[in-house]
């Protein structure tokens, strides 16, 4: 062997030096490579693990959006519903209101027409048991007295006079 170590030119400190290499390939390949295998498969299997996890919270997250948009909708269209209610109420009363108030005015104006039908009647009689009454004198006087131009012009106005302090 040591003929082949010269032969090749190789000096035995080289052949040394390979000769631990390779026995330190062989401890490694024995002893340390299943750690690091072991530890890269760890390694790969908890990212894995975290990417399954990560990906099962995102579909948890966008179940929850779903849902979260949904009952959202579904506030919404109460909300909507009970405006719409509430405008219908309102608008009712409001319709009963205004119907109660034209009730009211047509009540008012009917009590208003009947009182001034009233009034006018008291007026018309009172005017006519006037006329009636100053007819009487008129008469009473022209019975009396002979009828001349200037009596028949007294009359009148006196007629006049009396006619206009009437309270009408």
């Amino acid at each position: 062997m040591g003929g082949i170590i010269s032969s090749l030119g190789l000096n035995s400190t080289l052949v040394a030096q390979i000769f631990n290499f390779i026995i330190l390939l062989i401890f490694l390949r024995i002893v340390v490579y299943p750690h690091i295998v072991r530890m890269l498969d760890e390694r790969q299997n908890y990212i894995e693990k975290t990417v399954n996890d990560a990906e099962e919270e995102r579909k948890q997250a966008e179940d929850l959006r779903q849902q979260y948009l949904s009952e959202m909708q579904q506030a919404k269209d109460e909300a909507r519903d009970i405006i719409q209610k509430a405008t219908k109420t309102g608008e009712a009363q409001a319709q009963e209101i205004i119907e109660a108030a034209k009730a009211e005015s047509a009540r008012i104006k009917e009590s208003a027409l009947e009182e001034i039908n009233r009034e006018k009647e008291k007026a018309v009689a009172e005017l006519r048991e006037q006329v009636a009454t100053l007819s009487i004198l008129i008469a009473g006087k022209v019975v009396n007295e002979k009828i001349t131009a200037d009596i028949q012009r007294g009359m009148i106005d006196e007629f006049i006079k009396e006619a206009g302090d009437l309270p009408c």
